[in-house]
Parts: structure tokens; C-alpha cells; sequence
């Protein structure tokens, strides 16, 4: 097993002469310390596993994971979007239901002959976009946000990757930033580098912070926009209000299943923080001082949260993984934030399986 950086990316190492068939627990032990440590793994040449072995592996990393994150029969999430049609088109696979597989195209793939990508508006339009609420990017990071704790890791396999060409993807928000993504990719940034590009005061300020999750919170933002730089929800209405003077206060969620973690969460074996919010799902933000508690409004928790995450999605600070077939890739969700790139076009076929657990633990802070 030889672990190397991945050439001219910030963060993330490939793993090659390794087979995730065969792990053990010595190999899982190293491997685990190697995500945490540098957040995201590549597996190049995995082309022969089976969805068995794909949840095997990804067990042997995540021993501690309670019930498949994106169960269609128990997410709420996922329950949701099967009643609204399931346009996203995404499916588990009836022989293993840890695998779901999502994409674009016309399957017949482990007892499944569906459509991936089912009627979503944009896939198949070229200056479209593949993520939820349009925009050219929307970074998250995996989990409910209800009910249950979010993923520690993530795993991905791609199966069949597109053939067509990359393009630009413009985060319109007055940068001039883009970012090259070729067709089908996926994009990674780090809460690690957010959190040690803010000012010393803003830090303090951060570890003081908690998010509110909004009570079924996909729901709740089913319908919002996202912006072009994916770091926010778009609800034109409620910003025009917030410009006059006039914001949505903010408030705890009188729901016991509504979620609140920290805005910055500390990695259980570096030590290392990061700014994790999921600002998709997220309701408002709370300041604790010694002095008093203070919620912000809800329009002006969305840009807090834009313009503390915004440096970290500078181009040069992005890893793009332009999927080959057999690459597996594994990130550490509690420090890494991703997003589709979309703009796939008609005649393109993507097919991906993902593999994620939900948390058995709520993610912590840990004030250095």
C-alpha cells in the first residue's frame, strides 16, 4: 500500500497496490488515520468490487456507523423525494441496500433497470446544473440534519463516467473566481482551511456559534434557490425584506428531533477543526458568550455562514476529482465539504454508487 499526495490538490492522498476487497483491521487502523489525517482518500483501480464488498469496506473504516444514510424507506429526506416522484432518480440496490447508486442515464445494473436522474429539470441541458435548487455548484455536507447525526465519511465508486468535455464553472458573486471541472466531477473543499483562514476574532466567534437545523429541513428548502458560488439558499423574497431592515428572526426549533451542533467541529483524533455548517439545511445561528445568548436573523445567518465559508472555495483551495471508472474515493464528512458540477450534457451517462452511515454521535467542539 503506497499513500502519496495527489498532485497540485490542497488536501487528499491516493492509495494505490491497495485492494478494498480484502481489508483488514491493521489496513483499516492506518487508513482511518490517513482520512483523518488528510481528509480524503482516493483508491484508484476498483473496478471488480461488488456492492458487498463496497459496504464491507466502507465498514471496516466506519465500525460505529448506525443505519444507511440515504435509506429510502427511513431518511426522512429520501422518504420525501420518493413521495414527490423521486426525480433526483436515485436508487438503492434491492441485493444491498448500502449502495445506493445515482447518476444519469438508463441502467439494467444489480437487478435495477431504471433511469438515473429521473425527470430533474436541469440534468441533460447543458448550461444546466445537476444540484439541488439550479446554480452552478452547492456545497454540503452529507447527513439528514433530523433526527440523526450526520456521516462521519463518505464513499464513492464510480462505475461509468462521462466521456464528454469539462467547462468552466463561474461562481458569479463579483470574484471573477471559476473553477474547471471536467464532465461529471466532483469538487471538495475544507472546513479545516475555512476555519484557519478566519481573522483570530472571528475564530473565537465561530467556536462560539451554534447552528439551529430547521425541523425537516430539506423539506423546509425544497423549493429555495441556490447561488451560483453554492455556499447559500437563495429566497429572493425574504433578502429583499432583510435589505429593507426588515430580517425573519431567528429562533430555537420547537421540534425534538431538530438538530443543533457547533459551527466548528473538532476531529476526534487530530484535533484539528473546521467549519462545518450544511447551509442548505440550516434554520439560524446562535452566538453564546459568558454574558447572554443571541440569535441571528435568518437571512443574515445565510451570509455569515456564506462569507466565513467563501475563502476556502477559492479556486487554488478546491480539489476537483475527475472520476475515472474504478476510482473509489472516501473523505472525512466532519471536516469536508463537496459538490456536484453538473452541466452534464444530453448524450452523457454517469453511474455512481454511493456508501454512507449515519453518526453514532453528534460532532463536537473542542475550544483550543
Amino acid at each position: 500500500m503506497l499513500i502519496q499526495a495527489i498532485n497540485d490538490s490542497p488536501f487528499g492522498v491516493t492509495v494505490s497496490g491497495f485492494d478494498c476487497a480484502q481489508p483488514d483491521a491493521d489496513a483499516a487502523d492506518e487508513l482511518r488515520h490517513a482520512l483523518h489525517r488528510h481528509q480524503l482518500l482516493v483508491f484508484p483501480d476498483q473496478q471488480h468490487l461488488t456492492p458487498q464488498q463496497e459496504v464491507a469496506f466502507y465498514r471496516s473504516i466506519d465500525v460505529n456507523g448506525v443505519g444507511v444514510w440515504r435509506d429510502q424507506t427511513s431518511n426522512p429526506w429520501e422518504v420525501y423525494k420518493v413521495a414527490q416522484g423521486n426525480k433526483a432518480g436515485t436508487y438503492q440496490i434491492p441485493e444491498e441496500p448500502g449502495v445506493l447508486v445515482l447518476g444519469k442515464g438508463e441502467i439494467d445494473h444489480h437487478g435495477l433497470k431504471v433511469t438515473l436522474g429521473g425527470d430533474r429539470g436541469a440534468y441533460g441541458e447543458d448550461q444546466g446544473s445537476q444540484v439541488l435548487g439550479g446554480g452552478a455548484l452547492q456545497w454540503h455536507i452529507d447527513g439528514t440534519f433530523y433526527q440523526h447525526a450526520p456521516c462521519n465519511y463518505t464513499q464513492m465508486r464510480c462505475i461509468e463516467a462521462p466521456t464528454g468535455s469539462g467547462h468552466w464553472l463561474s461562481y458569479e458573486d463579483g470574484s471573477g473566481d471559476r473553477l474547471w471541472c471536467e464532465a461529471g466531477s466532483t469538487a471538495f473543499a475544507s472546513g479545516r482551511v475555512a476555519f484557519d483562514r478566519l481573522s483570530p476574532e472571528t475564530r473565537q466567534l465561530c467556536l462560539q456559534t451554534r447552528v439551529h437545523y430547521a425541523s425537516r429541513p430539506f423539506e423546509a428548502s425544497y423549493a429555495l434557490g441556490n447561488s451560483a458560488n453554492g455556499l447559500r439558499v437563495v429566497d429572493s423574497a425574504a433578502e429583499r425584506r432583510y435589505a429593507a431592515g426588515e430580517d425573519t428572526p431567528g429562533a430555537a426549533i420547537d421540534d425534538p428531533l431538530a438538530q443543533v451542533y457547533p459551527l466548528v467541529w473538532t476531529c476526534p483524533l487530530t484535533q484539528r477543526q473546521a467549519l462545518m455548517p450544511q447551509p442548505r439545511c440550516m434554520h439560524t445561528l446562535e452566538q453564546v458568550t459568558p454574558r447572554d445568548n443571541r440569535f441571528l436573523g435568518v437571512i443574515e445567518s445565510r451570509f455569515r455562514v456564506e462569507q466565513w465559508m467563501r475563502p476556502a472555495i477559492e479556486p487554488q483551495r478546491v480539489y476537483v476529482h475527475a472520476w475515472r471508472p474504478g476510482d473509489l474515493a472516501l473523505w472525512h464528512n466532519r471536516s469536508v465539504w463537496h459538490s456536484a458540477t453538473g452541466k452534464l450534457s444530453r448524450d452523457d451517462r454517469r453511474v455512481m454508487h454511493l456508501t454512507a452511515f449515519n453518526g453514532d454521535q453528534p460532532p463536537r467542539c473542542v475550544a483550543q
